[in-house]
């Protein structure tokens, strides 16, 4: 019997891999993406004249830039939802509370988007608008805060379609990457009321996130609160006074909302 599912279409999937190659290395020439993706110069040279052509990149000289024809697409991905436009307000008050970065992070297609994110003032010396979290940027669920405190107030069915999809991979020694003690830390963060990220994205990064639910169990987001290891501790009495704010200014949202 032949297979008549959906199927990737290979010269859409070129394109995006272009889009993203471009967009992190801040620029690249034909030549550059030829190499990286191993792609022919004139396979590059036909997506990038179309992305082009439609606004969907810039030529400035010879490098490929992202264009701004994203916006309006962003824009509405991240305005599409009430919930969220209401949740992203409070990221800044919770940056001036605690003084460290706060952001608001969102589940879709098993992967963790940030929404919103911001500096307190007083941590604000030396750091640039542009941290871990900043809005757009994406991760795995298993790894961050907000992504573990979202996975603990998922259904087990849920969870286990993320991990097979997604997997555990590894971005620090501290990563965890056994399913059997990831499900035990979920278990772990139902109990406490919320979760904490000790260097398991990045290096010399801790957070601390709570998940933010509708009253029929439905998971509308996170909040975390974090910062570089000098300055975000994760003792004890640190994540407790932590968690305790971010329940509150949670509780709040969710009178608001529901």
């Amino acid at each position: 019997m032949s297979d008549t599912g959906p199927r990737s279409v290979k010269t859409t999937k070129t394109s995006l891999e272009l889009v993203r190659a471009i967009r992190d290395s801040d620029g690249a020439t034909l030549s550059d993406l030829a190499g990286q993706l191993e792609l022919a110069k004139s396979t590059v040279h036909n997506h990038l004249h179309t992305l082009v052509e439609e606004g969907f990149l810039v030529r400035e000289g010879d490098t490929y830039h992202v264009g701004l024809q994203f916006l309006p697409f962003g824009k509405h991905a991240r305005d599409r939802n009430p919930r969220y436009v209401t949740a992203r307000r409070r990221v800044y008050a919770l940056a001036e509370k605690t003084g460290n970065e706060a952001d608001f992070i969102v589940e879709e297609n098993g992967r963790a988007y940030s929404l919103e994110y911001a500096i307190g003032e007083s941590s604000r010396r030396g750091l640039s608008e542009s941290g871990p979290f900043r809005a757009g940027n994406r991760f795995y669920m298993h790894n961050c805060a907000s992504g573990k405190a979202m996975l603990a107030s998922m259904p087990e069915s849920r969870v286990r379609e993320i991990i097979e999809r997604w997997g555990l991979p590894a971005t620090t020694d501290r990563t965890v990457t056994d399913e059997t003690a990831l499900f035990d830390e979920l278990e772990a963060i139902r109990s406490r009321g919320y979760a904490i990220n000790n260097e398991e994205l990045i290096e010399g990064y801790r957070s601390i996130g709570a998940a933010v639910t509708s009253p029929d169990g439905e998971v509308v987001g996170a909040f975390s609160i974090g910062g570089p290891t000098y300055r975000m501790a994760v003792d004890e009495s640190t994540s407790e006074e932590i968690g305790h704010l971010l329940r509150d200014e949670i509780e709040a949202l969710e009178a608001e909302l529901f």
